[in-house]
């Protein structure tokens, strides 16, 4: 029985022994084994490997600037010294990307926080004393792009998620500092553009945490990024028309839209609607605008002479405006509220492409006229809001100044044209 078990033994011993020497032989003479081996090591190496630019890139490359407005919501943590409130603000940063996974990033933002502190009237009863806390804020943070991670390479995706850490300070009624964690989804539509949305939470002074979420643009500088979208033959489409947005608006925490219709090669027609409409009556915050603007252009750049697509280049324009406003932004409760305004004046600009498909824009405008308003003042007495003056007294105002300023993303609607390609 042992000399059965002893002569297996060896057996086993042989044949692991036999399967080495042949697997080291195959992997020399390139046989399958070798390839399957070779097919694991990379594998392996791919799953392991420090992600690098595939091209070097120059420090603007790696560059890219952001604008976005947004909703900020409180929950105080323990006792409840100030009760739960939302904030609207604006945010501006710059990022820097060391690496396709690593980047960094310090931003810029101001909001108007409504908040209700508790406190006691002369009876010793629980009261809630409203105000208007302004906040100005800086952060610093740490990028991972998960995206990149994934898929292993550095090519600009459709989506990128990006994972933010870092630290924030702050100024309002009081000292502000904390810690941050957000993700942030941007839908890339060119190489130098991006739309992000990005719910964040902070923890403000160990006291209370403040969730947030904020949408805008994300801006590049000269990207390397190469095939991403394929060119669009613009020769064998017409645009019918551009769909548009103020970046400068929504950093103001104003949405607004615009439609620009081409005429010919040199001319086009365009209009605006802003239209921010926030109030609360408890706190005294009232930002309320509706504004309507039309402005014909005229396109220095000749598609015949210059092989210049329609709507790029310099242009100048005339244009005319109005609409109602209702501003009380501050703790002193005084307001005003806008019959109407008109204005009107002159406008320059320019645009140029910041797509491969040539269907992404970024436009530069500024305008200079004559605007005209009547308004009424008002203010709060602790029970109501009052006007200063019988309601008959209205106040008129004309200024000759500046009228627009405008750094617009462009999305053009391209057509077929008869016989052409798709």
């Amino acid at each position: 029985m042992r000399r059965t078990t002893y002569i297996l033994k060896s057996i086993v011993v042989a044949t692991a022994f036999l399967a080495g020497v042949v697997s080291a032989f195959a992997q020399k003479q390139d046989s399958p084994s070798a390839e399957e081996n070779m097919l694991r090591y990379r594998y392996i190496d791919r799953a392991n490997r420090k992600i690098n630019f595939s091209a070097p890139r120059t420090f603007s490359e790696r560059i890219y600037i952001y604008a976005g407005t947004g909703i900020e919501g409180l929950y105080q943590l323990g006792n409840h010294p100030e009760s739960p409130g939302y904030a609207i603000g604006s945010r501006m940063g710059m990022g820097f990307w060391a690496t396709p996974l690593h980047g960094v990033e310090a931003s810029l933002s101001y909001g108007m926080m409504p908040y209700g502190y508790w406190g006691k009237n002369f009876l010793g009863d629980p009261v809630i004393d409203n105000t208007i806390i302004r906040n100005f804020g800086f952060e610093a943070n740490y990028v991972f792009n998960i995206t990149n991670h994934t898929n292993h390479h550095d090519r600009l995706n459709t989506f990128d998620i990006l994972y933010k850490a870092g630290v924030n300070l702050g100024a309002g009624d009081k000292f502000l500092y904390g810690i941050n964690t957000s993700v942030q989804a941007i839908y890339n539509i060119g190489s130098h553009a991006g739309l992000y949305i990005e719910p964040k939470v902070n923890f403000m002074n160990f006291e209370y945490v403040r969730p947030s979420i904020s949408a805008g643009f994300v801006f590049r500088f000269k990207s390397a990024d190469q095939g991403f979208e394929k060119p669009v033959d613009t020769q064998k489409k017409t645009l019918l028309f551009a769909l548009k947005s103020n970046a400068l608006f929504w950093v103001a925490g104003a949405p607004n839209f615009g439609i620009e219709y081409p005429i010919g090669e040199h001319w086009s027609v365009c209009g605006d609607y802003i239209a921010p409409w926030s109030s609360s009556f408890a706190t005294g915050l009232y930002y309320q605008l509706m504004m309507i603007n039309a402005e014909g252009r005229y396109w220095f750049g000749s598609k015949k002479k210059q092989d210049m697509p329609i709507m790029t280049g310099f242009f100048a324009g005339l244009s005319v405006g109005g609409g109602y406003y209702d501003f009380m932004l501050d703790n002193t409760r005084t307001g005003i509220q806008g019959e109407f305004y008109i204005m009107a004046g002159l406008s320059a600009g320019y645009s140029h492409s910041i797509s491969s498909n040539d269907r992404v824009r970024l436009e530069y405008a500024l305008g200079f006229g004559y605007m005209q308003t009547r308004y009424r003042k008002y203010h709060w007495d602790d029970f109501d809001y009052v006007l200063d003056a019988p309601r008959q007294q209205v106040w008129k105002t004309s200024i000759f100044g500046p009228t627009q300023a405008k750094v617009s993303l462009v999305w053009l609607l391209y057509i077929n044209k008869k016989g052409g390609g798709k």
